[in-house]
């Protein structure tokens, strides 16, 4: 008997508050580790290395890193206000949480590699849990449901 990530469990499932609660405190812990995972001295070498141009380019895309993170977040916490399968919400904390990692590196210039590897791991497996996931198409029809319902 196989199990998938639409399978329920016995174990009692998780508020939709505290879902995002947690969900947002994965979010914290990742950005935090990723500005913390750089010391200051590596930070001071690898900007020196760089230069002020390339310095300011790469910040300028940890910056909209930090943007695809928000809208990445958005789409979560919206898909956590309706029941969610543990495995499922596992799936969705570890794709976001390694998405938050990689703006943090990249703004410490250090590990650019990771930050990358990071945050566009994290990216593409949230966008194929969203897509995968059948809670999004029923939340998404209820959604349009509504609206054409109020026309």
């Amino acid at each position: 008997m196989s199990l998938s990530l639409a399978t329920q469990t016995a174990r009692p499932a998780l508020t939709a508050t505290h879902r995002r609660a947690a969900l947002l405190a994965i979010l914290a812990l990742g950005l935090a580790a990723g500005f913390v995972i750089t010391s200051p001295a590596e930070t001071a070498s690898a900007i020196h290395r760089a230069g002020p141009d390339l310095t300011r380019l790469l910040r300028g895309m940890a910056l909209l890193k930090t943007a695809m993170l928000t809208a990445a977040a958005g789409a979560i916490l919206w898909r956590f206000g309706t029941p969610v399968p543990r495995p499922w919400f596992a799936a969705y904390a570890a794709a976001l949480g390694a998405m938050a990692l990689g703006p943090g590196l990249v703004w410490g210039m250090y590990h650019l590699y990771l930050g990358s590897a990071a945050m566009n791991g994290g990216l593409i497996a949230t966008l194929i849990l969203l897509w995968r996931d059948p809670g999004v198409g029923l939340g998404l029809d209820e959604a349009l449901r509504r609206r054409r319902a109020r026309i």
